[in-house]
C-alpha cells in the first residue's frame, strides 16, 4: 500500500529557551547523558536527543535566563524512576517533585534544568497495555450503544463524589 503524502509524520524537536549554550549543552550531554545531534551555536541553536528517527530538544541559546521556572510540557520514559532521580540528584539536578506513584499507576517525578525549564520523568510499563484496555471497553461499550464508563468519559452523574 502507497504512503500518503501531505502528512505529518513524527514529532521531530520541541524547542526550549537557554540562556548559556555551553553551559545548556554541559548540563544535556554530561548530566542528563542526552548527545548533541546539531550544533549550531553560530545561530544560537543545538539539538541534543537519541539518534533518529526520535524526537529531539531544540536549544535556543537567549542570554537571558527567567526568574521563574518555565514548564516545558517535555516529558521523558524511563525504565527505573528510582534509580534515575538518584544519579541526577548526585549529579546536582534540582528536582520539584520527587519520584511519586500516581493514581492511574505510574511514577512521576520533575526537575528542571540550570534554566528553570522544567520536564517530568515518567515509568509507566503499563501504559500500552492499559491503552488497549481501555480502548477495548470503550469499543464495547460502543457496540452496546452504552455510555463508556471509563475515568476520562465519565459523565457528571457518573463521577464520584469529592470526599
Amino acid at each position: 500500500m502507497k504512503q500518503q503524502k501531505g502528512r505529518l509524520t513524527r514529532l521531530w524537536l520541541t524547542m526550549i529557551h537557554v540562556s548559556d549554550m555551553d553551559r545548556a549543552l554541559k548540563f544535556y550531554n554530561e548530566t542528563l547523558g542526552l548527545p548533541t545531534v546539531l550544533n549550531a551555536k553560530e545561530f544560537n541553536h543545538a539539538e541534543v536527543g537519541p539518534d533518529e528517527p526520535l524526537a529531539k530538544i531544540g536549544l535556543h541559546s537567549t542570554g537571558k535566563k527567567p526568574k521563574r521556572k518555565r514548564f516545558t510540557g517535555i516529558v521523558f520514559d524511563t525504565d527505573d524512576i528510582y534509580r534515575l532521580h538518584e544519579t541526577l540528584t548526585r549529579k546536582g539536578v534540582k528536582f520539584t517533585r520527587k519520584p511519586t506513584k500516581t493514581k492511574w499507576g505510574g511514577v512521576v517525578a520533575d526537575f528542571i534544568d540550570p534554566d528553570n525549564n522544567e520536564f517530568e520523568i515518567v515509568q509507566d510499563p503499563e501504559h500500552y497495555q492499559r491503552k488497549k484496555h481501555t480502548l477495548r471497553r470503550l469499543n464495547e461499550a460502543r457496540e452496546q450503544n452504552a455510555e463508556p464508563t471509563t475515568p476520562c468519559h465519565r459523565t457528571k452523574a457518573q463521577s464520584p463524589s469529592p470526599p
